[in-house]
């Protein structure tokens, strides 16, 4: 198996609470977060959007307890997205990938443009390491909720679809922070995070469609196994 994202890449946008304040006070000494070791996990799992069965990929999350604790996920479900909620599209291909050569593809050139429209720093994107905070911790779990900042409450996760006549299409989803949450074992054994969606936005040259979500969407990752 290849190494998958060994070093964070940190969405510092979001780390702009005071010191400590993701870090849960539960009263009982047992259950105190700053007694606990630090961990390092790293699962693959699978996607599902709603009812629709997406990608397996690997997430990893770190839990410092006294420093940060992130999640990072290697890729998200695009595609199950797209035949959820935009089935009438014909899809060619799906990207979502800075450049890496000296000349961008049209696809990049896009995608790199999404993320600046929508404030960059509050974008998810493969490998990026995002903070939460511990909410909650029982003998057998800690549970876990994505840390907004006090400068962006929402947070966006764009993808470029090209489409089977070549036309270029920005989807652009809404994700609610205090509304995502996670779960992991005490022991490591499995891991669980879903992320709530409230909107979804589609640009073609400019031109935006919004389609808001009542009820909201889910992504929800689950782990088949600790590889890590």
């Amino acid at each position: 198996m290849k190494q998958i994202f060994p070093l964070f890449i940190v969405l510092v946008t979001l780390l702009s609470c005071s010191p400590g304040s993701d870090m849960l006070e539960t009263g009982d000494p047992h259950l105190d977060p700053s007694d606990q070791s630090s961990l390092d996990y790293t699962f693959k799992g699978v996607w599902m959007v709603d009812n629709v069965k997406g990608n397996e990929t690997y997430i990893r999350t770190v839990l410092g307890f006294k420093g940060e604790n992130y999640v990072a996920c290697a890729d998200y479900p695009y595609a199950a997205i797209m035949e959820k909620f935009l089935p009438e599209v014909k899809v060619a291909k799906l990207s979502a990938e800075a450049p890496y050569g000296n000349t961008p593809t049209p696809e990049e050139e896009l995608w790199m443009q999404t993320l600046i429209d929508y404030r960059n720093g509050s974008c998810l994107e493969s490998t990026l390491a995002v903070p939460y905070r511990i909410i909650g911790i029982s003998d057998l779990s800690f549970y876990l909720e994505m840390m907004p900042s006090e400068t962006y409450s929402t947070i966006y996760l764009p993808f470029v679809v090209t489409k089977d006549d070549g036309t270029l299409m920005a989807v652009v989803l809404t994700i609610a922070p205090t509304e995502s949450t996670a779960l992991l074992d005490r022991s490591g054994a499995s891991f669980t995070n879903i992320l709530t969606v409230t909107q979804i936005e589609t640009i073609i040259d400019g031109q935006k469609e919004i389609q808001k979500l009542n009820p909201t969407m889910q992504l929800k990752f689950t782990s088949i196994e600790r590889v890590k």
